[in-house]
């Protein structure tokens, strides 16, 4: 009498272990997608609150917020045009828009996956459905 003492997995063992692991593989990625955006869009966020202490410091040194040619987002060399780099690194659109005057602002920023973040001279701050199109955010996304 021959004993067989060979030891081993079978190919149809194989088979489903590599088909569960590329299951599972698969979820998990999927499942990751969406946490890549809300990083990117806590990136955005983080960058338009900094810009907001950067306009408040450009106001105490030069008495307005700015127009649009000159302005605390644009200052030559300064911490806003880095940060606005940033921001679009992390896939954001960044827009600003002043009074006539100077004294007053409202920037904003695309986020990914829709929507906009916006912030205002006057502390309004929020998601909305849309940019900027006067010194004042929209109406905010409850």
């Amino acid at each position: 009498m021959i004993k067989n003492n060979k030891k081993g997995f079978t190919l149809i063992e194989l088979l489903v272990v590599i088909a569960i692991i590329g299951i599972l593989s698969g979820t998990v990625i999927v499942s990751m997608s969406g946490a890549q955006d809300s990083a990117k869009n806590a990136r955005i966020e983080a960058g338009m609150d900094q810009l907001r202490s950067v306009a408040e410091v450009y106001r105490l040194l030069h008495g307005t917020y700015g127009d649009t040619t000159t302005n605390f987002a644009n200052a030559a060399g300064g911490d806003g045009l880095l940060i606005k780099n940033d921001i679009a690194a992390a896939g954001g659109s960044f827009t600003v828009k002043f009074s006539t005057n100077g004294d007053a602002y409202c920037m904003s920023s695309s986020l990914n996956g829709g929507n906009f973040i916006c912030m205002d001279s006057t502390g309004k701050a929020g998601k909305t459905a849309s940019a900027c199109t006067t010194h004042t955010c929209p109406a905010l996304i409850p």
